[in-house]
């Protein structure tokens, strides 16, 4: 038996290999109507992940609660921007995707650069999980879905950014298949914390596990 993609299950992992006794998370394209859980799911992992990473004046001002206002902005500014949420009696994790940007040589709105606006290199912005449901599969299931989605698109190769002190993110995203490719970049409004550049090619196959 071969689980789908978009889909975790309480199942045997002798049934299927990335699915190991987690809850049903099905896996949909996000809207905006789903902006305010979106949010919270956003600040709630950004306050366990980066706890001791980027000082506390600095995360509780980037995760001042505002319903929302920022995830619908994003909806309306970006249409280049594909978002999925992992839905389990709510919404308990997101993704958001598309053409690569220029964070390196532009100031933000990071515009789309010519590889992304090729669909050469496709980028993923921000996968978060509440952290209730870290280990739990969410993750994978969005990233599995976050790479069908992209190979569609013909992209050949994904690229992501992750502070570099995040060791828990960074494990995430080898498994899954990517490695540093040695940009580096430094985020002053989080207080100097660096993040680098993961990059990997997007030939056949699938999350490993």
């Amino acid at each position: 038996m071969t689980c789908p993609a978009w889909m975790t299950r309480w199942i045997s992992s002798s049934r299927c290999a990335f699915a190991s006794f987690v809850p049903m998370v099905m896996i949909r394209s996000a809207s905006i109507g789903d902006a305010a859980q979106i949010a919270d799911v956003m600040r709630e992992s950004w306050r366990s992940a980066y706890d001791g990473i980027i000082a506390s004046a600095i995360l509780d001002r980037a995760t001042a609660p505002d319903g929302g206002a920022r995830i619908r902005q994003s909806f309306r500014t970006r249409p280049w921007q594909r978002m999925i949420a992992a839905v389990e009696d709510g919404i308990v994790g997101y993704a958001a995707f598309g053409p690569e940007r220029d964070v390196l040589d532009m100031p933000w709105p990071y515009p789309v650069t010519p590889a992304g606006s090729e669909h050469e290199v496709a980028e993923l912005y921000a996968l978060y999980v509440h952290p209730a449901r870290w280990s739990t599969g969410t993750g994978r299931a969005l990233m599995d879905q976050v790479l069908v989605k992209v190979r569609a698109a013909g992209y050949a190769t994904i690229t992501l950014w992750v502070l570099e002190a995040n060791a828990r993110a960074r494990r995430f995203y080898a498994r899954a298949g990517f490695a540093p490719d040695g940009a580096r970049h430094e985020l002053d409004d989080l207080g100097g914390v660096t993040e680098i550049r993961y990059r990997r090619a997007l030939g056949p196959g699938r999350l490993e596990t």
